[in-house]
């Protein structure tokens, strides 16, 4: 509930309510508005869907907001078992004052790749998107042309194998005792001396930590987090920088590292030299072999070219029979085949990749389902996965004016939330059915009925000797040219492991509130070309939709995404071929220079709100298009839909780097200007049969609104493993300047709990008041989590203080005002996944 209104009924309309903000909210763009707050608690979720597709090497993750949002930047930037992602509010996300309630969107897709989601806001007018992996991985993302939504490709996953070994399986958890990091490795004397001095094992790890590798001078593993405490309370006399590190040996590179160094050739037997050419051949037989799933056939020739001797491409073929035995089932040959790659090419550029497959394979540590052999069945071939979700929100508002108070309840609801994945795997054919529903029971009447939603409703089948797939119901799609969820038929072809082109139809979903509609259609296809291990992924679409018989939107749109350690750049684009306009440019880029510091840009034009049809219905009494086409001609009501359309532009530049192992900077600088629209003229109706039309008044553009924020996390401050967060954020747009300070800490309890206090305040000086508001934010939070469940509880409480300049109604003259405002709000959140 937003204001008293439906949520359903507003994000239905979600395209022309995102321009009228824009006409009628331009001052509370970026956090700086000078109206009082209408809720502490905005009802509804700002993420309607994070839906998961996985294939055979990476998958796919598409992120569904309900409202706009601005990709600011994300860290890690392309490495790590998690990201968080900062996104800037659209003013069509209401007052960006509000304090704005944690949320823990569910991750559709059933898989055990992606494994929480958490949205959080730190200060006002911005939100951070937390999303975990199940284990460290490369990635790279990118936002959609529309600002509704944002893309996460996750690369090197190997989704059949991560199935088979993670399926109802929890990883196991160990404790160790951090006593020194450093950049450089410890001598023997230091390890001998850690291991005299607190009677047990001690070692060195390695690891990578933002794109830094550190040694790690540790005692341990322990099965027990009291042994590890106690061990810990010793260590700190003589290591006062120890901490406790709870589960993270699966993602050190010791044991790896150690199997790395040069060793001696291997001593099996050769046959006789191959001509170069032949040995090529073999191997892009063999690649063949595998793409169609010929594993025994491909095993044959990938042996033959391993008793060949040392050859260029003899490390290329060591890797494949590695991935040949992994995704036939043979888990076990699969470890040996790496392990025989990384002795033989510890220098080689494929040494990484390799340790990272076989660090999935150490850390699962599960005997695999099959028998071993090629064309086995696994022994369940039906699976079930699924998840829910309980959340209660409750807040209030008071509200003192004028001598005059007022109270009111701001939202009172229960959401429930649930995703179900059945899934059956056949030697050629995958069966999957999802459903993703909800249920919204609004409390407080007077705000309206309850709601239900649906973000999937669907049948899928793959047919992978064909490499085809196919999925008809409610989905949502990770495709460029998509306007969030639809209803409708999609098909993909795997061409090969480099080429795929797709192609979907059916009718546009807004929200996960709307109902199925036949007023809209679309059609979109999309090929995409990867033609170096995903290192370089080019994406191209053509999308066309149509309203009441008209063209709603026709474009073209092109996207480059290149990923390596240390850098990632995206290129997307998007033309609208019907109105002839460029609707978004986007170029995102991140770069890690020296040892430590990496920069990032972020430079992004934008049709705001996106460039449609629908958009003329903007100041408009017309219900809908076919109304408003029996007073104006089609080519005034494109013209109508241009005037309507504000254009975007953005600016970001950042940088971060550690501080040591415990602390991480970041500074980023940004800036944003927002164009005027045009005035639009009005009709008097004439011949007196057709309706008259309103006139529009002309907006002003915001002017350069400019932003630097700075961040400083240190862990292991006042305790093992807490978390302390502090900002500062200056904004300056020709209207107002706000000032903003924050902290944000995590603490470990007893047993599965953590604690989390939060504060903010912010100054806003607005010139056209004349006068200042203060917002007060603070916040506590707790938290349990179990291995498939999470309970938390956070109370909140805001407080406003505006003092203005006020006309009096009677003599005009200038009189000080003041206006309070204290808000309540509350959030239980329970969720299981099974």
């Amino acid at each position: 509930m937003i204001g008293g209104v439906k949520t359903g009924s507003l994000l239905r309309q979600a395209v022309p309510l995102r321009a009228a903000a824009l006409l009628t909210g331009l001052l509370v763009l970026h956090g700086n508005s000078s109206a009082a707050i209408p809720s502490a608690m905005p009802f509804g979720q700002l993420v309607q869907v994070i839906d998961t597709d996985e294939r055979e090497d990476h998958a796919d993750i598409s992120v569904q907001f309900s409202c706009s949002v601005r990709y600011i930047s994300n860290m890690p930037i392309s490495h790590g078992s998690s990201t968080l992602i900062t996104l800037r509010l659209g003013p069509d996300c209401g007052s960006l004052l509000n304090a704005f309630p944690p949320e823990f969107p569910l991750v559709g897709g059933g898989g055990k790749l992606v494994t929480g989601a958490r949205v959080e806001s730190f200060v006002p007018g911005e939100v951070r998107l937390e999303l975990t992996w199940a284990r460290e991985l490369d990635f790279v993302m990118a936002p959609t042309a529309t600002g509704l939504g944002l893309r996460v490709r996750l690369i090197g996953t190997s989704h059949r194998r991560a199935t088979v070994l993670l399926s109802d399986v929890e990883a196991p958890q160990g404790y160790a005792v951090n006593l020194e990091s450093s950049s450089t490795n410890f001598e023997r004397s230091a390890v001998e001396a850690a291991a005299s001095s607190l009677k047990t094992q001690a070692y060195v790890s390695e690891t990578d930590i933002e794109d830094t590798h550190w040694f790690r001078l540790r005692v341990g593993p322990f099965s027990t987090r009291a042994e590890a405490q106690r061990v810990l309370q010793i260590a700190l006399a003589g290591y006062p920088r120890a901490w406790l590190a709870v589960d993270d040996e699966q993602t050190d590179l010791s044991v790896v590292e150690r199997a790395g160094v040069p060793s001696t050739a291997d001593t099996g037997p050769t046959d006789p030299a191959l001509p170069d050419d032949q040995r090529a051949q073999l191997l892009r037989d063999a690649r063949t072999a595998l793409e169609k799933h010929q594993y025994p056939e491909a095993v044959d020739l990938l042996s033959r070219l391993l008793r060949q001797p040392e050859y260029p491409a003899r490390a290329d073929a060591q890797e494949l029979l590695g991935l040949v035995r992994e995704r036939a089932g043979q888990l076990a040959q699969a470890k040996a085949e790496y392990e025989a790659y990384l002795r033989r090419y510890s220098d080689r550029p494929g040494a990484e990749r390799v340790r990272g497959r076989l660090q999935a394979l150490v850390a699962a540590s599960l005997t695999p389902k099959s028998t071993g052999e090629f064309g086995a069945r696994i022994d369940k071939r039906w699976t079930m996965a699924g998840s829910a979700a309980l959340t209660y929100q409750y807040g209030r508002n008071q509200t003192v004016a004028a001598g005059t108070t007022t109270t009111t309840t701001s939202v009172n609801a229960a959401l429930v939330y649930g995703d179900l994945l059945l899934r059956d795997r056949g030697e050629r054919y995958d069966f999957t059915a999802r459903v993703d529903a909800g249920y919204t029971q609004n409390l407080v009447k007077t705000f309206g009925g309850s709601q239900d939603r649906t973000t999937a409703a669907y049948v899928e089948l793959t047919d992978h000797n064909w490499g085809v797939t196919g999925r008809v119901g409610r989905q949502s799609l990770a495709s460029l040219g998509v306007i969030g969820l639809f209803d409708g038929l999609f098909v993909g072809y795997q061409v090969n492991s480099k080429f795929s082109v797709s192609a979907a139809a059916g009718l546009p979903a807004y929200t996960s509130y709307s109902s199925f509609s036949t007023h809209e259609k679309f059609g979109t296809v999309t090929v995409e070309y990867g033609p170096f291990r995903q290192n370089w992924v080019f994406d191209a679409y053509f999308f066309d939709e149509t309203a009441a018989g008209a063209t709603e939107r026709r474009s073209v749109g092109f996207q480059t995404r290149y990923s390596e350690s240390g850098r990632t750049a995206v290129i997307l684009t998007d033309y609208d071929v019907a109105f002839r306009q460029l609707n978004s440019v986007t170029l995102i880029g991140n770069l890690k220079v020296g040892e430590h510091w990496i920069l990032g840009f972020d430079a992004d034009y934008r049709r705001s709100p996106l460039l449609q049809l629908i958009n003329a219905l903007v100041g408009q009494t017309a219900p809908d298009l076919r109304t408003l086409a029996l007073s104006l001609t089609p080519s005034e009501i494109r013209q109508l839909a241009l005037d309507r359309t504000a254009t975007s532009e953005t600016f970001v530049i950042s940088a971060s780097r550690p501080l040591g192992e415990r602390w991480q900077f970041m500074v980023d600088v940004s800036a944003l200007e927002l164009s005027g629209t045009p005035a639009s003229p009005g009709t008097t109706g004439n011949p007196p049969a057709i309706p008259p039309t309103p006139a529009v008044a002309a907006t002003p553009s915001t002017g350069l609104d400019k932003n630097i924020a700075v961040q400083m996390s240190g862990l292991s401050l006042l305790q093992a493993n807490d978390l302390h967060i502090f900002g500062v954020r200056f904004d300056d747009s020709p209207t107002t300047r706000s000032t903003t300070l924050s902290w944000d800490a995590r603490f470990a309890l007893p047993g599965a709990w953590r604690f989390g206090p939060r504060f903010s305040v912010e100054e806003l000086n607005d010139r056209t008041l004349g006068g200042k508001q203060w917002l007060y934010l603070p916040q506590l939070r707790g938290d349990w989590t179990g291995r498939r469940s999470i309970f938390e509880l956070i109370g909140g409480y805001q407080l406003q203080q505006q003092q203005a300049v006020q006309q009096q109604a009677i003599t005009g003259q200038p009189q000080p005002g003041a206006l309070s405002q204290r808000s309540l709000y509350i959030s239980a959140a329970y969720r299981l996944r099974f």
